[in-house]
């Protein structure tokens, strides 16, 4: 039994982890994950699913607040995904916790790792199309080169850096897939 089964032992799959029939491509909607009932999920989906958002070093004692646990509960289960790889411990006195970053960047490759050839270069070459598309649009061969002003009014800069963030998101993918092949 690995260790992300043998924590969540209510359920004898791990919660958080692809199933065979996900789709290896599909990106997490955290934002979406997080705003879900937490109320309703057990202690131990809770913890997780603040920790999925520690993004800074977090005490165990804020953790425990937004997962609406006491502190020991929240520290035991923040030590289980500690061990698992998910957070890393940043600091003993007080104890503080991160995201670890590399284990969700190794998730996302395990994922890629189990397409075929064919599909990761149909992939690539969808990514790289887009990727195209923004470069013509934006008369630029990245995002950093585009300033946002300079290509909509003030009132819609927004939509320009929503777009650059995206390019920027696809160009990610890109490597990432390359790096697979």
């Amino acid at each position: 039994m690995s260790p992300e089964t043998q924590y969540n032992k209510h359920k004898l799959v791990p919660w958080f982890m692809p199933g065979p029939d996900t789709d290896p491509l599909a990106e997490f909607d955290l934002a979406a994950e997080f705003g879900a009932d937490l109320a309703s999920a057990p202690t131990d989906e809770r913890v997780y699913r603040v920790a999925l958002q520690l993004y800074e070093p977090t005490r165990v004692s804020d953790v425990a607040k937004r997962a609406d646990c006491v502190p020991d509960t929240a520290r035991r289960h923040l030590t289980c995904l500690v061990e698992i790889g998910v957070i890393e411990q940043i600091s003993d006195s007080p104890a503080t916790y991160r995201r670890n970053e590399s284990y969700f960047e190794w998730r996302k490759r395990s994922r890629l790792e189990q397409l075929s050839s064919s599909q990761l270069q149909e992939r690539l070459t969808e990514l790289t199309t887009h990727e195209q598309e923004f470069r013509e649009q934006y008369s630029a061969e990245r995002p950093d080169d585009v300033d946002a002003l300079e290509h909509a009014d003030y009132n819609q800069a927004e939509d320009v850096w929503m777009d650059l963030s995206e390019w920027e998101t696809v160009r990610c993918r890109i490597r990432r897939l390359e790096s697979s092949r």
